[in-house]
């Protein structure tokens, strides 16, 4: 069995390259059909999306609200959210650059992150200044010339130019960092999804705004032990409300730092609805929240 499952990924692997080309020459719409089909077994319903899934694929293809673009920009957002709720509310931001031949180790605080503006899990992780800077270059290079709306057709990265950001390395406790993520629509918080053990053993699992458990796992299995709920669990809500006013749905990312709630970014896309929910039927438990043309 572990032999079929390692035959299995490698051959996932093999076909990476391939599958990326075959949808980098699909027409958009196909490619969203086909990434649906794979990942939920059905094509989505565009016509008259009801689950959070399809309403993810119609965003993709459809909506084209000019607001998107700045809130996704993680460098863009932490200026917006900074002159809304002052600069207390966001991470510092040690350094900017266009290019990766830019950076300068030298004068970098360690440790330290180094993530693009414009993509998902392209963090590089630096503990001191690396003994190999030209590798460390390479990869920054890669993530910053990747370009992250063709790899499921989110729209608003497309917006983006892309640019590299350095932020302090945020400690965690003894689960590591703890993200909380808003998913918020109208305005209103529905569900707080809380990933812990993200880079050992990623557990997630789900609270209402009461912090009552929710019975659904997405993704990853749900932590097998409580999770306290944040001390500024309120600050937090109220931040994730105001942040989602006027859009019918938006996931608004916070953490718990030295006693202070910050930003850590907003997203429009989540999972770009190819996550599975178990069970199934939350897929329209929390569709049924999304109002497409609210907001």
């Amino acid at each position: 069995m572990e032999k079929e499952s390692s035959l299995k990924s490698d051959v996932r692997q093999l076909l990476k390259p391939a599958w990326r080309l075959l949808n980098d020459l699909l027409p958009a719409k196909m490619h969203v059909e086909l990434d649906h089909l794979r990942s939920h077994g059905k094509l989505p319903n565009l016509k008259n999306p009801r689950t959070f899934s399809e309403k993810t694929a119609w965003r993709k293809l459809y909506d084209r609200d000019p607001r998107m673009p700045p809130l996704i920009d993680k460098i863009v957002a932490k200026e917006l959210m900074a002159t809304r709720f002052g600069p207390e509310f966001i991470i510092p931001t040690l350094a900017v650059y266009e290019s990766e031949n830019d950076v300068d180790f030298s004068v970098l605080p360690y440790p330290c992150v180094v993530k693009t503006n414009h993509g998902s899990g392209t963090n590089v992780f630096l503990s001191r200044r690396p003994e190999d800077e030209g590798s460390v270059k390479r990869q920054l290079g890669i993530h910053l010339r990747h370009r992250h709306e063709s790899d499921s057709e989110e729209w608003a990265y497309s917006r983006i130019t892309p640019r590299l950001l350095v932020e302090p390395f945020l400690e965690g406790g003894a689960h590591g960092l703890v993200d909380y993520k808003f998913h918020t629509f109208g305005g209103h918080v529905f569900a707080i999804q809380v990933d812990v053990d993200r880079y050992t053993d990623h557990r997630r699992s789900f609270y209402d705004a009461s912090w009552t458990e929710m019975p659904v796992e997405l993704l990853y299995p749900k932590a097998s032990y409580a999770i306290d709920p944040p001390v500024e669990l309120q600050t937090m809500l109220r931040y994730s409300e105001q942040i989602g006013e006027g859009f019918s749905y938006v996931r608004v990312d916070l953490y718990e730092a030295e006693d202070k709630v910050k930003f850590g970014e907003a997203t429009f896309y989540h999972g770009a609805g190819l996550e599975r929910f178990n069970p199934r039927e939350f897929d329209e438990v929390f569709g049924a929240q999304w109002v497409i043309g609210a907001g």
